[in-house]
């Protein structure tokens, strides 16, 4: 009996001990199912995150494009090109000291890294500076400053050559329409043109660069370069357009420009004899030139020379006629017309300087500054060897064409 009972006693223990243990699974199962939904919360949150993550960064992507397309076409502070323009300059620089091998060890993976950030490209895949041509918007900025240092740009007419040779059509003959009688025979009037040929001509140089470029100096390397390149390029074009001889040699091409094209047309005045001193210029003389030009020229005209000859002119106010006005409203005036200043004009001298044209007068749009294509950035590997230096070439292609004989007259100082 006794046994019995400590048999039973036993199989109620083992019982509980197991329902207790059954209480524990449960209660674990159901611990970890809810950890594992925590966990499924947490990483339905994380992949809810991530796609904000990647809408975010989609956002700040955009958010750089439009800040370098607005970088690339906003206008820059004058006399200088906006830093994205810079930096891609700046590339030409570190593509030039790389293929030049001017560039060595670390400055050399520093310079190919920049290289790739600037541009999006390896080097090895840029076989020459053509293949990273300056975009459109940059060659605009540095042409603003051609602009802004050269006046052929600011006073005659820019024109797009489409092709390397272009002819524009100048009327020459120009018979009048006359009064016609009732019934009356209509006369045939028959206006003659001349062709002017604008055979683009190329001009620029090579830019002598360090090659010692750390990282700090690649914006300041390329702004220099565009002001450099633009300063030249500007004092080119004004060379032609207003001084140019037509010798083909040095910084001319093979079109006269005004000073010299004005005694071409016969569209000078020439002081008198022994008069071959700029200095000998009177009043009259200055005042003579404006007869010369075409009537049409007159209401646009104004007087073109060196800045040397301000005090010259303040010379010519005395007693009460006061014609030149240093400080008029909208600058120097002589007799009510604007003087503009040109600094590659002849300056004023007291030396002898026979049959030279030293002033003009008129209205220089009709001179036309044929352009083809813009500025062109280049290197070479072989440039700069004997002085450790990196070369960028500078070029463009431009001539000039006067569409108008009596657009603009010059005076000219006496023969002997």
């Amino acid at each position: 009996m006794k046994r019995n009972w400590l048999l039973l006693n036993a199989t109620a223990e083992t019982q509980g001990n197991i329902t207790e243990i059954k209480n524990l699974l449960q209660s674990g199962i159901e611990k970890i199912d809810a950890q594992a939904k925590k966990f499924g919360e947490i990483e339905t949150n994380l992949k809810g995150q991530a796609d904000e993550v990647a809408k975010l960064q989609k956002h700040l992507d955009d958010v750089r494009k439009s800040q370098l397309s607005q970088k690339a076409s906003a206008p820059a502070r004058p006399g200088n090109v906006s830093e994205a323009c810079a930096r891609h300059l700046g590339a030409l620089v570190l593509l030039a000291g790389l293929r030049q091998e001017k560039l060595d060890g670390r400055n050399a993976d520093a310079a190919s890294g920049m290289f790739k950030d600037i541009t999006g490209m390896e080097v090895k895949t840029a076989l020459t500076s053509s293949d990273i041509p300056l975009p459109v918007g940059y060659g605009a900025e540095v042409v603003e400053l051609v602009s802004l240092y050269g006046t052929a740009r600011k006073y005659g007419t820019v024109f797009p050559l489409g092709n390397g040779v272009v002819k524009l059509p100048k009327l020459t003959t120009d018979p009048t329409f006359v009064l016609i009688a009732g019934s009356g025979t209509v006369t045939e009037k028959s206006p003659q043109t001349a062709w002017v040929t604008f055979t683009a001509e190329k001009f620029g140089g090579l830019v002598r660069l360090p090659s010692e470029i750390d990282e700090d100096s690649i914006f300041a390397m390329g702004q220099f370069l565009a002001r450099y390149a633009a300063r030249n390029i500007a004092r080119a074009e004004d060379q032609n357009f207003w001084v140019g001889s037509g010798a083909a040699s040095g910084v001319n091409g093979t079109v006269e420009g005004l000073t010299y094209s004005t005694i071409t047309n016969s569209k000078v005045t020439q002081m008198a004899s022994t008069k071959t001193k700029y200095s000998d210029a009177t009043l009259a003389n200055l005042r003579a030139i404006r007869a010369v030009v075409d009537a049409a020229a007159i209401g646009m005209g104004a007087y073109y020379m060196h800045p040397s000859f301000e005090q010259h002119l303040s010379g010519l106010n005395t007693a009460g006629d006061k014609p030149y006005q240093a400080n008029g409203l909208g600058g120097a005036t002589l007799d009510g017309f604007p003087i503009r200043w040109i600094d590659i004009m002849p300056a004023y001298s007291t030396s002898a300087n026979v049959s030279k044209v030293f002033a003009l007068f008129g209205d220089p749009s009709y001179q036309y500054l044929g352009v083809r294509g813009g500025i062109r950035f280049d290197t070479s590997k072989e440039a700069g060897f004997a002085t450790d230096e990196i070369l960028v070439r500078a070029l463009e292609r431009f001539t000039i064409g006067l569409m108008a004989n009596g657009a603009v007259s010059g005076l000219e100082t006496a023969a002997s």
